[in-house]
């Protein structure tokens, strides 16, 4: 393997990018700060931090410079080196997160007099951590121990002062290895504003450890709690979002698997289905209705209203109730007349004419029968 040369490792260490001010276009200069932060270390290592600060003086003497952010994290040592030169510089440092700020990338970010972030973009805050190969004795541990709480500290006076929260507030963040939205950010003080016009947050979940935010890859297996709701977030505006290559078919399963318990699940789970359903229903119920006002018989009005609006009923069942309706009115009608006749006494007469023939005497009647129709002998 042989030694290899300065321009060599500075082109490994460097993992950001300055672009010059172009003033005559009204554009700042900047700072892009894409991927993993370090890949070696800071910590005794000096090519790579003289030539960050070699290229930050070249900028010149500018009013702004913007930090534009889609990173993991990555060393501490390089982070809070990156926030202290940021914070030393006499312009405007505005930090705009174009995708994720996860751990140490959220110290950089802290640097900025203001940070915006997309809507859909995603901020995480952790306590640092150590990778330890080898075997080590317990005092050896506990000086880890005690680096780390140094290192924690570091961070936690950055944030506070940032946030504007408590030391034992940024601290309890940290421990419970926290994940904000966009918006969830700038309530909680972590960033300033929400931009829209910026860059769109494009990702594309690979695998349960990896995940790809606008072209930058995110290894996730350092994290213990990521939420699954960031990975399946919807675009903020103008289609700007996460675009999961594996999202659509993942809420399709999901909608298929969930256990629906009333019209809002769903209607959120199938709302095509609904729609038709609706449109089905309201057809068949004007035609429900006009059928029953075709039919409609004057005297009838409380059978077809209540048909109509308040128990609702086939035109072929408001048929039936008619005609039994009306079969009903036949009857008392009947019953009415024939008590009309009785109490008249007509039958009476009848009796009488009867009871004179059967007396000896002649009937009138008979009589008058005999003449127009002969007995024949």
């Amino acid at each position: 393997m042989g030694s290899k040369n300065p321009a060599q490792k500075e082109k490994k260490a460097k993992f950001w990018n300055f672009i010059p001010a172009v003033p005559q276009e009204n554009k700042p200069a900047e700072l892009i700060l894409y991927g993993e932060i370090a890949s070696e270390s800071w910590w005794g290592d000096e090519v790579t931090p003289r030539q960050f600060g070699e290229e930050l003086a070249a900028l010149g003497d500018v009013a702004e410079i913007v930090v534009r952010i889609n990173s993991p994290g990555g060393d501490v040592f390089a982070a809070n080196a990156i926030y202290t030169r940021l914070k030393d510089n006499a312009a405007t440092i505005t930090v705009k997160i174009d995708g994720w700020a996860a751990s140490a990338a959220t110290i950089i970010a802290a640097a900025g007099d203001k940070v915006l972030i997309a809507r859909n973009g995603v901020m995480m805050y952790h306590d640092p951590a150590m990778n330890l190969r080898g075997y080590f004795k317990a005092d050896e541990l506990e000086k880890q121990i005690a680096a780390l709480a140094v290192i924690k500290n570091s961070i936690v006076n950055a944030l506070a002062m940032k946030t504007g929260k408590t030391e034992e507030e940024v601290s309890e963040i940290m421990k419970a290895e926290t994940w904000y939205t966009g918006a969830e950010a700038v309530e909680n003080g972590f960033a300033d504003e929400l931009m829209f016009e910026e860059k769109d947050v494009e990702t594309e979940v690979q695998d349960d450890c990896r995940v790809v935010v606008n072209s930058v890859a995110f290894d996730l297996s350092p994290f213990r709690s990521i939420p699954k709701a960031l990975l399946n977030s919807r675009p903020a505006r103008n289609g700007g979002g996460f675009t999961d290559t594996h999202q659509h078919q993942q809420e399709k399963e999901k909608k298929t698997d969930m256990e629906i318990k009333n019209v809002e699940q769903l209607e959120q789970a199938y709302p095509d289905l609904v729609k038709q359903i609706r449109d089905h229903a309201t057809a068949a119920e004007r035609a429900r209705i006009k059928a029953i006002e075709d039919l409609a018989l004057n005297g009838f009005e409380t059978i077809v209203n209540t048909a109509k609006f308040e128990k609702p009923e086939s035109a072929a069942d408001v048929a039936m109730k008619i005609v039994a309706a009306q079969k009903k009115q036949g009857e008392a009608f009947l019953d009415s007349r024939d008590k009309d006749v009785k109490d008249s006494k007509v039958g009476e007469v009848g009796a009488e004419a009867s009871e004179g023939a059967g007396s000896g005497k002649e009937n009138p009647f008979d009589a008058a029968i005999d003449s127009v129709f002969p007995a024949v002998k």
